[in-house]
This record gives structure tokens, sequence and C-alpha cells, in this order.
């Protein structure tokens, strides 16, 4: 007796079944060169790593059991040591060797301020400067960017020791940095915070008509996050009265100048210098900064006004190359300087 052995499906449908295992093949490989697309476009973790997004949803899930809703220090992560390239995408729409596309060490202190930034253990000034990607300075040399270099030319001029920090984080705009102040900057101690904000502010205020905005990584109010968290801003902007979203941006300004001075710092406002020709609601917002320092009898370097607009200072509309950064410090530098002879 010969006993029959069914087949199974493979053998009933090799080409079938031969095509969707190729298919899942490419759907897993796929899924594996695609995460770091999905963590760059949906979280802020630099390590992109299939340990780090498990070890994010695992924290995520202690924060809704646990804490819930939290409002978020958004900085760069302490004690890190890092190398950002510019995409190739956005280096090709600049303008023909704008910005080399190569890896720019980025190195933390532990208050999460990028360095070089605490080299003296006891300095005789500490000065923060807090805004976006334009006092970032992410795609320079580390020597290079102007935080850093403020404080060098602010010790050669004052025969002091200066210790300058560049709390500057790609997308911040005012309300992130004056959780930073809250939050870790007034425990320093600095004599002087210097803040440079517009761009950013104005983008979130034309989209989302507030500061307070639910359901991506910017929110100031915050769930747990995952890998499929919105990066960007909720869609269907509400759209946005020029007039408020001008008073917002105005009473963000206030409100920094006013913590600082009851913690007894010295608040200094900067314009944000550019290569910005056809909004002129941008240009409004230096104007405020402008205003708003002379209501406030508050400093205002106004670099808006004394940085050429061209391409040896910007690689874009807002950001300095290494020249733009060198000459925005020693502006920086000689209106800072009076102040700390105070």
């Amino acid at each position: 007796m010969v006993l029959q052995v069914k087949a199974n499906i493979f053998e009933k449908h090799p080409k079938k079944t031969g095509f969707i295992l190729f298919l899942l093949i490419l759907l897993a490989l796929y899924g594996a060169a695609s995460i770091k697309f999905i963590n760059n476009k949906y979280t802020e973790f630099e390590n992109k790593s299939i340990k780090k997004i498990v070890h994010q949803y695992y924290v995520g899930q202690i924060i809704d059991n646990n804490i819930g809703r939290f409002i978020k220090l958004r900085e760069h992560r302490p004690d890190e040591e890092k190398f950002e390239r510019p995409t190739r995408n956005y280096v090709n729409n600049l303008e023909p060797n704008a910005l080399e596309r190569k890896y720019y060490r980025v190195v933390t202190d532990k208050h999460g301020f990028i360095g070089p930034s605490e080299i003296h253990e006891n300095p005789d000034y500490k000065i923060v400067f807090l805004g976006g990607s334009t006092t970032e300075c992410l795609y320079m040399d580390e020597h290079d960017r102007f935080p850093y270099k403020v404080g060098r030319l602010l010790e050669q001029s004052l025969g002091k020791k200066v210790n300058s920090y560049n709390g500057g984080v790609s997308a911040n705009e005012s309300l992130h940095s004056i959780n930073i102040l809250l939050n870790k900057v007034i425990p320093m101690q600095p004599q002087v915070v210097v803040f440079m904000h517009n761009i950013n502010d104005l983008v979130i205020l034309r989209s989302q008509g507030s500061y307070w905005y639910p359901n991506s990584l910017k929110s100031h109010v915050q769930s747990a996050k995952n890998i499929f968290t919105r990066y960007e801003f909720p869609e269907n902007s509400p759209g946005f009265d020029e007039q408020k979203i001008s008073e917002e941006f105005a009473r963000n300004l206030r409100t920094f100048i006013a913590i600082c001075k009851i913690r007894n710092i010295t608040p200094v406002l900067m314009t944000q210098a550019n290569r910005v020709k056809d909004d002129p609601l941008y240009h409004r917002f230096n104007d405020i900064i402008r205003e708003v320092g002379l209501k406030e009898s508050v400093k205002v370097i106004d670099l808006a006004n004394n940085i050429e607009g061209n391409s040896e200072n910007f690689y874009d509309s807002y950001h300095y190359t290494a020249k733009g950064a060198d000459f925005a410090a020693k502006i920086i530098a000689k209106e800072l300087q009076p102040l700390l002879k105070q």
C-alpha cells in the first residue's frame, strides 16, 4: 500500500507562494532600511538604531502609565557626542557649493548646551544664547559657531574668564526657549542671556495661530511619543490674524525679559539677520524685537541691519556660513562688552 502525502501550499502553488515569499523578503528589507527615514521624520533620536526605537516605546509606556502629559524641555541630549550631516536633498536645494555635505561634530555639556562651553571651571562671566537653528549653527565646525566665538572674543577684550553657552536647537521657537530659561538656565546664574527668535515663531504662528497646538513633537504639552508621532504641526491650518500673532510674539519677548529681570539676569534681544526678500511679516517680526527692546529698555543687537544678506554670510535664507558667524560674533561681542563692564 502506497501512502499518499498531501501536497502543501508551496507544492500546490509554487509560483504564487514563491512570489509572495519574495515580496515579504522585500518588505522586510525595505522596513529595515526605512527605519532611519521613519525615525528621522517622526522622532528626535539622533541614534537611529532599533534598540533606541524599542527603548522609546517602553519609556513612552512608562510615561503614559505614571505621568500622562508633560511639559517638554526641547534640548540637545546632555553629555553626548554626535555627528550631524545635512541631507542630500537639503544640500541640492541650495546654491552650488553653499554648504559642504559632511559630518559636523556636535558635543554637548552636562546641561545639554552645544560645546565647547564650560571652558573654565570658575568663570568670571556666563553668557547663554537661546534660539533656534540660527543660534545653533549646526552645520559648522564647532569652533566657528558664533556663541563659542563670542566668549573667546570677550575674554580677549575684557581680560576675564568667559563661558559662553550655545542653547540653540533646530525648530525651537521663543516658548521653547522660555521653558529652557526657566528650567535649566536660571540655576546656572548667568550674567547675560541673549535671545534670538523670529522665523520659527512666524512659521508656527502662521500655521497654528498660537504657540499652543497638539499632536506634534514640537508641541509644548505632550503625552508619550512613538515612532508615528508627527514631527511637524497638525494639518488643516486655521489661518492667522497678522495683528494677533504679532502681539503673541511680542508677549513672549516681554515674558523672557520679565523673567530675566526678576532673576537679576541681563536680558538681550537680537534681530535675525537674513537673505529674505519677499516676506514683509518676517521683517515685521524683526521690527517687533526692536520695538519691545526700546519699550522695555533692553539692549537689542541688531544683526539684521548690520550683516549683509548675501551668499558669503548665509548658505540659505537664514543660516550663517562660517564667515557670517564670525561677522556676527564680532558684532555681538562688541555690543555685550559694555554690559559686562558694569
